[in-house]
């Protein structure tokens, strides 16, 4: 799949993943939106742990991701492991290692994608790290699309909606794409806990509003 998609790049034309513009993966005026520095939040509510992020949401940001996740561009999933990597940088360098679980994607999503996208994220992670990536966490039940959901709507559409498959000794490092209001974290780090197994750490590729 991987291959497929680095010679459908090949055949046609690089374009800009921001703004279409021919000639580079991002351009230098949307670089200035993609510009991985650490973005370290200690929410005051839930989740109890902190979260380490590279990049500040924004349009740019959003087609980035869009690309990755939706059509599987191969250089928009590599900006969004570079955003990654220094994440999880600092989150070792402040917490100390621990086992990366990432966020699984509902399993109708994963099917039009053909892909776990943040699985396939995680595992690059763990290659450049060495530290084990472990698909522990699954869907139990339907939820809704988050994207039009505030805040306290998120929290009560994920309730529940996730479980760990099995118990793990040792710290949990969390793996998603983008954190907004933190209710996917706060609701994996409740399935993980049932399990016996505690999140030290959340690493992101990008943030949007700072947790309250």
């Amino acid at each position: 799949m991987k291959s497929l998609r680095a010679l459908q790049e090949l055949i046609f034309p690089i374009r800009c993943l921001g703004c279409s513009a021919l000639g580079l993966s991002i351009c230098s005026q949307c670089r200035r939106s993609w510009h991985p520095h650490i973005f370290r939040q200690n929410s005051r509510t839930s989740p109890h742990f902190p979260i380490y992020s590279a990049v500040q949401y924004s349009p740019i940001a959003g087609r980035v991701l869009l690309a990755a996740k939706e059509n599987g561009l191969v250089q928009a999933d590599e900006l969004i492991l570079h955003a990654l990597k220094r994440s999880l940088f600092h989150c070792v360098q402040e917490q100390g290692i621990g086992m990366l679980i990432p966020i699984p994607s509902r399993p109708s999503i994963a099917r039009l994608r053909g892909r776990q996208f943040l699985l396939e994220m995680s595992l690059q992670l763990s290659a450049a790290s060495q530290l084990p990536t472990l698909e522990n966490l699954v869907h139990v039940r339907k939820v809704r699309d988050q994207s039009t959901l505030d805040a306290k709507a998120r929290a009560e559409n994920l309730r529940g909606a996730l479980t760990a498959l099995r118990y793990l000794s040792g710290k949990a490092i969390l793996i998603d794409d983008l954190v907004t209001t933190g209710s996917t974290l706060d609701e994996a780090a409740r399935a993980l806990r049932e399990k016996g197994i505690e999140v030290a750490a959340a690493v992101t590729a990008c943030v949007a509003e700072p947790l309250g």
